[in-house]
């Protein structure tokens, strides 16, 4: 039984492009002015998929690693450079092993700031990367899963299904939710708009579950396993809203189909 609650706030911000190559801190004394790196990957959401968040899940993971004596007297901007500058490294082997070619550091940050896949990458590979990356790594991250750390490394490679007691068949896993929805209603009459029902609460009590868990079948029950883990609010409530869709609102009265919006998750728990 695993209780899964909403995102917590993005990590620290990115360091700036031209992080020093040496890796004990510099000496005190003025800090150059960082250079401009666009928009910083830290002011995307947790959901945001693209290489600029790949980059910063990279950069704030080595940020939390960057600890020790030698550290203490360095300053956070200092700290955050070092940070950068490991990540870049790290981002450009991790690239090196998918299509047999490094890029330079100068690609990878401008990548980032792009916004844009190093050519020949497999960019929902490295969004799975990027979400271990965040979870401080594998074994933490299938902690928070509630699977081995095999079954993560899986995924990680191939994308296969997360979600715990998984079989070749398939699988499913259940739900205990509280949430609060908007439901857009169609008109009975084709072609003659609708309504939206703002704030709903829905939960197990709703008709027709009365009670029981939903059951989440495959691919999104190692959607939702992977958005817990990685701590992914947004992609939380997509899921929820689409399994309300799917086995709530289309049950009840009048016109089909009724299309669910969750804007809060109150309370979840999984259970495989």
């Amino acid at each position: 039984m695993k209780k899964m609650g909403k995102g917590s706030p993005p990590g620290p911000p990115p360091a700036p492009a031209g992080a020093a190559a040496d890796p004990s801190p510099p000496a005190a004394g003025p800090s150059p002015a960082p250079a401009d790196t666009g928009t910083p990957a830290s002011a995307l959401p947790p959901s945001a998929r693209g290489f600029r968040a790949v980059f910063r899940a990279a950069v704030n993971r080595k940020l939390r690693e960057i600890t020790g004596q030698k550290w203490q007297s360095a300053t956070d901007a200092q700290k955050r450079a070092e940070a950068a500058r490991r990540a870049t490294a790290e981002v450009a082997r991790r690239i090196e092993r998918l299509t047999g070619k490094r890029p330079a550091d100068s690609t990878i940050r401008r990548n980032a700031n792009k916004n844009t896949t190093p050519r020949g990458a497999d960019q929902q590979q490295l969004n799975r990367q990027a979400a271990i990356d965040r979870a401080g790594g594998i074994k933490q991250f299938a902690t928070k899963a509630g699977v081995s750390t095999k079954k993560v490394s899986q995924w990680r490679e191939t994308g296969s299904g997360i979600a715990p007691g998984l079989t070749d068949e398939g699988g499913a896993v259940y739900i205990a939710f509280d949430v609060t929805c908007d439901i857009f209603h169609p008109a009975s009459i084709p072609g003659k708009g609708g309504t939206t029902e703002y704030g709903r609460r829905l939960d197990n009590q709703s008709h027709p579950l009365y009670g029981s868990d939903m059951a989440v079948s495959e691919p999104d029950a190692s959607s939702l396993v992977a958005a817990h883990a990685d701590e992914d609010d947004e992609m939380t409530k997509e899921v929820i809203g689409r399994q309300i869709e799917i086995q709530v609102t289309s049950t009840w009265y009048g016109r089909q189909p009724k299309a669910v919006t969750v804007t809060t998750v109150h309370s979840l728990e999984i259970r495989d």
